[in-house]
């Protein structure tokens, strides 16, 4: 692919918004400033790790201004995501979840003294305790107690039995680590809900008193030190509370303005905002460099096939069909990331900077995350899901080479496919939402039907594709629950045969937000050479994602026979009309100049490998 002079601005701040130049440039400083570990699961790799963070802490804004701006916390996931995936695990756990619980649920932060200092300054490594390993949906049964002694004023966690350990990244037991862990306070004996508490875990000798941590834990798609925590009596000061509000009276009485206990446990876990909002944004970059880099190295690869000797990879349509494919789609994610960090701008501007209340805890069923926040948290499920699919056909589509650490996407489909479970269960997120959704009131327009205007090659044809089977299985499941109801089921009898068909729907639900994120983007361009290199883009994503879901497509008659059978003759044209703009996409869409470099993609990738290789240090004897 020959180099385009510069792309246009639009394209700039449609993929990246307003970005804080300066900002910028200390970031890839900071990343760029020691090489990436190449195997974290060690006490080296750990304490690397550490020190990367620090590196971050040095350069970014204090906390509290960071959370005042969606953008420069979504720039943070995006560099340090591109940069190095497992570093990626370890920020989004100390800043989006550990620092922002306390920032989120506390008027002062500064309340928590040296404690704050440590963890605004990275000196202690943030971690975030709430998935206890030995239920399922256990965020919705926590067992680990904060126990409020009237007498002192201050809490004792307990770790009830070893199924109630906590589950985590604490990384190596020997350095400065601090925990936010959700816990079920209790007061007068009686369960006031879940808080957070603020708990220091390790210092440079190891647990601390009334903390017990287990061996490490390898988990081969993220390769960090995860352990299991267990807390015997830890005593609590009274502000190491997140109360949010909440208070305990000098004569014992709780008060809480929530009034509920589920409302309490949505609030406690509104930091999975700040994750939700800056995740899909991550994920869209590694999945745009998974593309782009695969796409490189098929255009400069040479096959020596008995059908074209010497012709570039690149050259051949089904190489064309999944390489184009996963561009499109990793256009989609980032177009999504961009929907997600708006929501939640929307969000905090309407609670004046603060998290949102409280949100419906009737969609409370399999996990608490759809009531805390049930787009963001379906943006979370999609994005993570597409990234993974993105990353593993670049993987499989390079060869050996796709494989290799240092070309890096094998921790993209790792870090993908791991957040899949982690950051708000996948699977239950969309189960959560398709249960919800039939249960709100049908809307007047009733079934929703595909435009017969619309050809199959316009960017427009998708997004109606998806809004039309969203509402076949959304009105097919209230059918089907009615009858149910009807017949007398009720609870996990009603709700037991239906499960696939919720799942199904949340995903539906999903498909139709990616697409309207799309379009809409693609709507709001004015530039006409940018517009005839993103119209087929959006139109090859959706013909891509037709193709994949077609059995799902034709089993609810939204596409007939013909039309599915038309889909690669469709994707041939789109891929024709798509490769003369592929200097233009490859320009504006490339990780920003600073980046660590990486082999997979360079002009002449075997000698960009060897001198990669050549760089490295020599192990020790």
């Amino acid at each position: 692919m020959t180099t385009h002079p510069s792309p246009p601005a639009e394209l700039n701040e449609l993929l990246n918004g307003t970005r804080p130049d300066a900002l910028h440039s200390r970031l890839a400083a900071a990343l760029t400033a020691e090489a990436a570990p190449t195997a974290t699961c060690s006490p080296e790799g750990a304490h690397r790790i550490h020190r990367r963070l620090r590196r971050l802490a040095e350069v970014l804004p204090p906390p509290v201004e960071l959370f005042r701006d969606p953008r420069r916390l979504t720039l943070l996931s995006e560099c340090v995501a591109v940069a190095d995936p497992p570093l990626y695990m370890a920020v989004l756990s100390h800043y989006a979840l550990c620092l922002g619980s306390v920032i989120s649920l506390t008027d002062d932060p500064a309340r928590l003294g040296r404690q704050w200092e440590a963890l605004a300054s990275a000196r202690s490594k943030g971690v975030f305790l709430v998935t206890e390993i030995g239920d399922a949906s256990s965020h919705l049964g926590i067992r680990t107690t904060a126990e409020f002694d009237p007498e002192t004023r201050a809490f004792r966690l307990r770790t009830p039995d070893a199924g109630a350990a906590k589950f985590s990244g604490v990384g190596s037991s020997r350095m400065p680590q601090t925990a936010v862990v959700c816990a079920r306070l209790l007061v007068g004996g009686a369960d006031r809900g879940v808080f957070s508490f603020v708990v220091d875990l390790t210092d440079d000798r190891g647990p601390l008193p009334g903390v017990e941590i287990s061996a490490a834990i390898g988990v081969p798609d993220l390769p960090l030190d995860y352990a299991l925590v267990r807390f015997h009596g830890v005593r609590l000061h009274h502000d190491q509370w997140l109360d949010d509000g909440a208070r305990i009276d000098g004569a014992g009485a709780f008060h809480d303005p929530l009034g509920s206990p589920d409302a309490r446990l949505s609030r406690t876990l509104c930091v999975g905002q700040a994750l939700w909002a800056t995740l899909p944004a991550a994920m869209a970059a590694m999945a745009r460099e998974s593309s782009l880099r695969a796409l490189r190295f098929a255009a400069h690869r040479r096959a020596h096939g008995r059908l074209a000797p010497g012709a570039k990879v690149l050259a051949y349509r089904n190489q064309q069909h999944a390489l184009l494919g996963c561009l499109a789609e990793s256009f989609a994610l980032t177009c999504a990331g961009r929907t997600a960090r708006e929501i939640w701008t929307r969000s905090r501007a309407a609670a004046g900077g603060r998290p949102p209340a409280a949100g419906r805890t009737d969609g409370m069923t399999f996990a608490p995350w759809t009531a805390v926040d049930r787009p963001l948290a379906v943006l979370k499920a999609l994005t993570v899901r597409g990234t993974a699919r993105v990353a593993r056909e670049c993987q499989h589509r390079c060869g050996v080479a796709g494989f290799l650490h240092p070309n890096l996407l094998a921790g993209y489909h790792g870090c993908a496919h791991a957040f899949d479970s982690a950051g708000g269960d996948s699977q239950l997120i969309l189960l959560d939402t398709g249960r919800a959704l039939v249960q709100e009131p049908e809307p007047a327009a009733g079934r929703a039907a595909l435009p017969p205007d619309v050809p199959v090659d316009h960017s427009a044809w998708w997004p109606a594709v998806a809004r039309a089977q969203e509402t076949w299985l959304t009105h097919e499941l209230r059918r089907t629950l009615e009858e149910r109801t009807q017949a007398g089921h009720t609870g996990l009898d009603l709700w037991n045969p239906l499960l696939d068909a919720a799942r199904e729907l949340g995903e539906a639900y999903g498909s139709r937000l990616l697409a309207e994120s799309l379009a809409g983007a693609v709507d709001a361009v004015g530039d006409p050479e940018l517009l005839a290199a993103l119209r087929p883009l959006a139109a090859l994503y959706g013909a891509a994602e037709a193709r994949r879901l077609a059995g799902r497509l034709l089993a609810t008659g939204v596409l007939d026979p013909a039309t599915v059978r038309a889909l690669p003759a469709v994707t041939d044209r789109l891929c024709d009309r798509l490769l003369p703009h592929l200097p233009l996409l490859d320009e504006a869409m490339s990780a920003p100049r600073g980046a660590p470099p990486v082999p997979l993609g360079a002009d002449d990738y075997a000698a960009a490998l060897t001198d990669f290789l050549t760089r490295q240090p020599e192990r020790p004897s």
